[in-house]
């Protein structure tokens, strides 16, 4: 997915690149779809503990905030297909259960900013802040840099983005939030 900058990819692409055979993603996942949520669980699960950890720590606000959002744009870095990843899962789900795939990959996100920014405006810290537009914000930047990262080389001259290059604008956006909060 990475190599083609796209999730439209299919079984026999991913099992010849695990070196497997398509029968045995069959067999493990029932198929693409089974091995797409999957692999969206395994990254989900992996951040959800970290945002747990995370909202547990001894830490101000802010480098709760920071430390999120340096995480999460490295996540994008090292697989920018989540948030296409996610949006297939949500409009693929079966009419009705489109809620159950929020709930389970956005909604653990949203509630990390409920708690670290209720904590920033009870320290009198931050201003009063929308966690919808606080993760609009946050993922939606965190995710566009790499989704279109096509774009770059025609716009900017970037032909990649280089682990320095994702610090940069790591440090770029978490210093734009962290004043949008500030009081």
């Amino acid at each position: 997915m990475v190599a083609k900058n796209s999730i439209d990819v299919s079984v026999a692409e991913i099992a010849e690149r695990a070196g497997q055979s398509p029968a045995v993603v069959q067999y493990h996942f029932g198929g693409k779809a089974g091995l797409l949520q999957a692999l969206m669980r395994r990254g989900a699960d992996r951040s959800v503990a970290q945002l747990s950890d995370l909202i547990r720590m001894d830490l101000s606000p802010e480098r709760k905030i920071a430390a999120h959002i340096r995480g999460l744009v490295k996540a994008y870095y090292q697989a920018p297909y989540v948030y296409a990843l996610f949006r297939y899962l949500s409009d693929s789900a079966p009419e009705g259960e489109e809620e159950a795939v929020f709930r389970e990959f956005a909604q653990p996100i949203v509630e990390f900013y409920d708690s670290v920014l209720a904590q920033g405006y009870a320290e009198g810290v931050f201003k009063k802040v929308s966690s919808m537009h606080m993760y609009m914000m946050v993922v939606g930047a965190s995710d566009h840099i790499f989704a279109r990262r096509r774009l770059l080389p025609a716009l900017f001259g970037v032909d990649e983005i280089t682990d320095e290059e994702r610090r940069n604008y790591s440090d770029f956006l978490t210093e734009m939030v962290l004043k949008g909060l500030r009081r």
